[in-house]
């Protein structure tokens, strides 16, 4: 099937961006339209909704050629994976804070891509108020694919073939700082080398002679362009397995989580309980390394309760058409203190960081999950350029319900790991 990848995407950003800055948008008049509403937008026109509930790839070389196709977007290579593919950067705007989104860090979790291109399209061509302004105020960049080796290879990791197995224990306390595929001559694990000075990661502690210098060039191109940029945030784009909400898993006190961990849920159950439950939409963390400043943690936490909040906001069901009315259910995820890992690394910087997840699972068509995705970045580039985003409560995180059970079908697409 060849459709025109760029004109679905336009239509799909369209719809996400109703929601975020309002139904009054309409597109520049040398741009493609951008449809408002539902799918009756769709009805007539040469739109084909299936692109996103297909098994269509979004390739490197057609990524590359599709962020070249929008206009007001500059494309340029920040570094090269271990195997020499590009990394590819598009930035938008003119204004004088820079803020930066990546996505693929694990080449075997798909559909970011796609939902960068949908909210990047979105900001590029449509000429409303509180558009021009995030245009005005911030340069955003976005990273859309940082494994394309991985991605080609179908794996978690970049390919390296001189990359050892994994050994070291996990995220929670790594101690060699080995992460890299069970088998040798695989590849590493780009989201766990992203130390801000590289001589206090566990891999040059343990084999200094061996790894002076950072192996994973991926995470060094990444890291690289941020400190350049000296951005305000950062997010970063996953996938995830599949996961019930858990309302009752609040976090409240991060020294008693990191210390103590979770209370394992009540067992045997209730023989009343009837096993009712949501199935999560996404995930959000932000860093709790002890050693990132208070105030990084503070607007890390503002960012992820502003995305939350968007995507959670009362008649996002109409706009979420894809999945005809399914009410999104995100969570905040449960990951660890590990300093290599992005969401640390980044926050130690004393940048902004926010890990975001989307759920595998059967939830809604792929359309739904890429506009998911899409409202949750709009969200966070409307509320940093008009201030709203200093307004938020850090403690609204709070309200955010905890990852339960994971429910994810053995041979799930999707990592289950950060």
């Amino acid at each position: 099937m060849t459709i025109e990848r760029r004109k679905f995407l336009g239509v799909l950003g369209g719809i996400a961006g109703t929601s975020v800055f309002g139904s009054q948008a309409k597109a520049n008049k040398n741009s493609a339209s951008v449809p408002r509403g539902v799918p009756d937008t769709l009805a007539d026109s040469d739109y084909d909704p299936d692109f996103l509930e297909n098994d269509d790839l979004l390739d490197n070389n057609e990524l590359k050629k599709l962020l070249q196709s929008i206009e007001n977007v500059s494309v340029s290579q920040i570094g090269e994976s271990n195997q020499g593919r590009p990394l590819w950067e598009a930035s938008l705007g003119g204004g004088s804070t820079d803020v930066m989104m990546i996505a693929q860090q694990h080449g075997d979790e798909h559909i970011m891509p796609e939902a960068m291109i949908a909210a990047l399209q979105y900001l590029a061509s449509v000429d409303l108020d509180a558009v021009r302004q995030v245009r005005d105020e911030l340069t955003i960049h976005f990273v859309p694919r940082v494994n394309p080796d991985g991605f080609v290879a179908r794996q978690r990791y970049n390919v390296d073939t001189d990359a050892p197995a994994a050994a070291g224990a996990d995220i929670f306390g790594a101690d060699i700082g080995i992460f890299a595929a069970d088998e040798p001559f695989v590849g590493w694990d780009i989201n766990r080398y992203h130390w801000p000075n590289w001589k206090d990661s566990d891999l040059y502690q343990s084999y200094p002679e061996k790894y002076p210098k950072n192996p994973v060039p991926e995470a060094v191109a990444v890291d690289s362009r941020l400190e350049e940029l000296d951005a305000k945030w950062i997010i970063d784009f996953h996938r995830q397995g599949e996961y019930v909400v858990d309302e009752d898993k609040t976090f409240t006190d991060r020294e008693k989580y990191v210390n103590e961990g979770l209370e394992d849920d009540t067992y045997p159950p209730d023989p009343n309980d009837p096993g009712a439950g949501h199935i999560a939409t996404s995930s959000l963390f932000w860093p709790i390394n002890e050693n990132v400043p208070e105030d990084t943690r503070d607007l890390s936490k503002q960012l992820v309760y502003t995305m939350y909040d968007e995507v959670t906001a009362e008649g996002d069901k109409d706009v979420m058409w894809a999945d005809n009315g399914h009410d999104p259910d995100p969570t905040w995820y449960p990951g660890g203190t590990y300093g290599g890992i992005a969401r640390n690394g980044f926050g130690l910087r004393g940048i902004g960081s926010v890990l975001f997840e989307l759920s595998a699972g059967t939830l809604g068509s792929r359309a739904y999950r890429v506009q998911h995705v899409a409202e949750a970045m709009l969200a966070a580039v409307k509320a940093t350029a008009d201030g709203s985003l200093s307004d938020v409560d850090p403690s609204s995180i709070k309200k955010i319900p905890g990852r339960g059970s994971d429910v994810t079908a053995e041979g799930e697409a999707g990592s289950q790991r950060e």
